[in-house]
């Protein structure tokens, strides 16, 4: 129907500039009426720049949809209420088709919030990124992990890790990858899995992350507390009796050489020495492997931790109210910087504390041997969004060698000569008992223990 009535304008014009030409040539051929021919030209002359304007006003419109298409704008609207328009229809078709693909633009635009939301929802990091490493869609959780507000293209994750940006390049379709990422204070194993596919003709990569670390280490403190178990038992299941029967032998021991000795028989003084006293060294040991087993006991016997709200400040004033004078006595200065704002955590005071004096007394022995040797206490909420308190415990000691320097938090071990190793573990599972962790990191001259834990909400 528009088509139709833009022909039948077209019609109209024609045969209406027709009947001028031909009125033009009759009056120049027939009469002398010269300004009559005159205004039939100029006549004829509006009547050719009408009908160029009509014809030219179907291509600026066309033109304008297609443009306006082409740039996905469909807030483009053509009027089609005019009475003398012969174009209303064509228009109105213009609006309809603008009104469809708006629709369509609208229902991919739901698609695609509704998508968002799913992948905000996933526990797992989420990223989606072309050939030119330019990120298509990246979830929360990815940009917590790293610690980046904003991502636009992966190569900006080489200031947190270069491995992790060659990782996320030359890992293939459906293959993973293991990468250790320093992210602040914080040491993360990362796992990550791609999936290659091709849409509208580009290459997509789909990367899930996974922070495996904290996984990795509950695995570990399992397996330590099945083996300990087991070798609790077994030593304990032998070191009773064995003592009960050094106690017995050595009692009967006593016995004979008394009555030898008023029957006045002879004594072989030299077995019976050597006799007692390799029955009192067993005894000894056997006592001091019991008192090590309590100890071990209490890595498995870690009691729950009650959780109720500290106040920073008190508890770093009732640590260096504890150990202030021990610290004096072995000529090692203290020193304590208080956060600034009046922070209050989720804890179980007394482990905590406990936490602190154990990591305390290990900087001060670690840097009482050296010049003006110091420990310092500092609390302090690192600039991070959703960041926890940090308590950092540093001394200025030899630092911990490299190579032990991943294994002092293992059961057991470690390097002093009267240390049971059980300390740095307990504070470990302590501290995982409260939502945090522990890190340590060290150099020649500079050691720091740090302490992380979730601040109680307001």
């Amino acid at each position: 129907m528009a088509f139709k009535s833009f022909r039948l304008n077209m019609l109209l014009r024609l045969l209406l500039l027709i009947t001028v030409i031909v009125a033009l040539l009759l009056v120049l051929y027939r009469t002398d009426w010269f300004i009559t021919a005159f205004c039939l030209l100029l006549l004829a002359l509006f009547q050719i720049y009408d009908l160029l304007y009509f014809v030219e006003r179907t291509n600026r419109d066309i033109s304008s949809f297609l443009e306006a298409i082409r740039h996905s704008d469909f807030t483009q609207r053509f009027a089609t209420k005019s009475k003398t328009s012969s174009y209303n229809k064509l228009y109105q078709s213009f609006n309809d088709i603008s009104d469809a693909f708006q629709k369509v633009k609208a229902k991919e635009q739901a698609h695609y919030l509704y998508l968002q939301a799913i992948v905000e929802q996933v526990g797992a990091g989420i990223l989606t990124f072309d050939e030119s490493g330019e990120v298509r869609l990246v979830n929360q959780v990815t940009k917590e992990m790293f610690h980046v507000p904003h991502l636009k293209n992966v190569e900006a994750l080489a200031r947190v890790s270069p491995e992790l940006v060659h990782a996320l390049r030359s890992t293939g379709h459906n293959e993973k990858a293991l990468v250790t990422v320093q992210v602040g204070q914080a040491q993360l194993l990362v796992n990550l899995h791609v999936t290659e596919m091709v849409t509208q003709g580009q290459k997509l990569k789909i990367v899930t992350f996974q922070n495996i670390q904290s996984e990795l280490e509950e695995q570990e403190l399992q397996t330590w507390q099945k083996v300990i178990r087991v070798l609790t038992h077994e030593i304990m299941n032998s070191i009773t009796p064995v003592i009960s029967l050094a106690s017995t032998v050595s009692g009967m021991l006593e016995q004979e050489v008394i009555e030898k000795y008023k029957k006045g028989e002879p004594l072989d003084e030299e077995v019976l020495g050597d006799m007692q006293a390799g029955l009192q060294t067993i005894e000894r040991r056997s006592t001091g492997m019991q008192s090590f087993v309590k100890n071990y006991r209490r890595l498995m016997r870690l009691p729950a931790s009650e959780l109720k709200p500290v106040k920073v400040r008190d508890l770093l004033h009732n640590i260096h109210h504890l150990l202030s004078s021990q610290m004096q006595a072995n000529k090692v200065e203290i020193k304590i910087f208080l956060p600034e704002e009046n922070l209050m955590v989720l804890a179980d005071e007394e482990q905590l504390e406990q936490v602190l004096i154990n990591l305390v007394k290990n900087g001060m022995e670690a840097c009482a041997a050296g010049e003006h040797p110091c420990v310092e206490i500092i609390a302090y909420l690192p600039e991070q969004e959703n960041a926890k308190l940090q308590i950092d415990v540093t001394d200025n000691g030899t630092g911990i060698p490299e190579d032990v320097l991943d294994k002092i938090f293992i059961p057991f071990y470690t390097t002093k000569e009267q240390g049971s190793g059980i300390g740095l573990s307990l504070s470990k599972q302590i501290m995982r008992q409260h939502g945090g962790n522990i890190r340590v990191r060290s150099q020649p001259g500079e050691t720091t223990f740090s302490l992380q834990l979730r601040l109680m909400k307001k």
